[in-house]
């Protein structure tokens, strides 16, 4: 059976809808001659009666009920799916929506956006600060754009776009500082720890790095915020381990010291949801943020 017209079926729902070739004639503002030709076409087509006919009615045969039911459903997931669209298409005018793990957000995202406002004045950008995985969902149902972030595996659905190389760091409170320009991870052994909580990624990929080593480390103190890690090795309560990303500026009551592993790094970058196709304003800030997070890198 050869692909059948659109309007056939279109035709067809008026008429089932309607119980009549002439009431679907006057809703399509076309004749019953050429409504009942239409519908006779596609019969033809399909090889089956869709109706049977009386001077008073047109009534579906079984078959005809058949696929009305299945037309009308599709009928009804399409309008769903524009009304989806539609919605989308209201809120993107003038406002971009992303995603961004919260060691981004605090230390780097405020001079991106400072500028993408100063170049998109009447721009909106609305931000959920949020781990990765909780930024898949966000991206599947398109509530956001895209996520700047680390880089996940078994990226089935999405696309990772690394930007920058992103080393696990040593914060170190100055007065126990010894002049290291490296730290082992079995370094870490001789300090008090503060570290990431396990609901983060940078605890994870630690965890996995120790345990390969067959190295236990036991924190003195667990947050879940880089700049709360930070915040604390300023005060000289202990050493902590954060991406490198996350110190964004000199303090001079610590020293910020890499770790000496082969493995100890993470890919940041962009995750988008394959095939989503992005509007000018959030292309032109994803654009920003390759340029701004690759200057980081020199």
């Amino acid at each position: 059976m050869s692909s059948i017209n659109l309007k056939l079926l279109q035709t067809f729902l008026l008429a089932a809808e309607n119980g009549s070739f002439r009431r679907a004639a006057e809703e399509s503002n076309r004749s019953p001659s050429a409504v009942s030709m239409q519908i006779r076409d596609l019969e033809e087509q399909i090889g089956i009666s869709l109706f049977i006919r009386t001077a008073q009615r047109a009534s579906l045969t079984p078959e005809g009920q058949v696929l009305f039911e299945e037309i009308a459903n599709a009928m009804s997931q399409v309008q769903t799916s524009l009304d989806r669209l539609t919605e989308i298409a209201a809120r993107r005018k003038g406002k971009v929506q992303i995603a961004c793990a919260p060691t981004l957000a605090a230390s780097r995202l405020g001079d991106i956006l400072a500028t993408f406002k100063l170049r998109y004045p009447r721009s909106i950008v609305e931000v959920i600060e949020t781990p990765p995985q909780a930024a898949l969902g966000l991206l599947q149902q398109q509530e956001v754009e895209f996520y700047i972030g680390p880089e996940l595996p078994n990226l089935t659905d999405f696309q990772f776009e690394s930007i920058l190389d992103d080393p696990l760091m040593a914060c170190v409170p100055t007065e126990i500082y010894g002049g290291e320009k490296k730290l082992l991870l079995a370094d870490l052994l001789r300090y008090p720890l503060i570290l990431l909580n396990r609901k983060t990624a940078v605890r994870g990929l630690v965890d996995r790095l120790t345990a390969a080593e067959g190295i236990e480390l036991k924190p003195q103190y667990e947050v879940e915020s880089a700049q709360t890690a930070v915040a604390l090795v300023s005060s000289g309560l202990g050493v902590c381990v954060v991406p490198g990303i996350a110190i964004s500026r000199n303090d001079e009551r610590m020293r910020v010291v890499p770790i000496d592993h082969r493995d100890a790094h993470r890919s940041v970058g962009i995750i988008t949801a394959r095939g989503y196709v992005h509007h000018s304003f959030s292309e032109q800030l994803m654009n920003l943020i390759r340029t701004n997070l690759r200057e980081l890198a020199h």
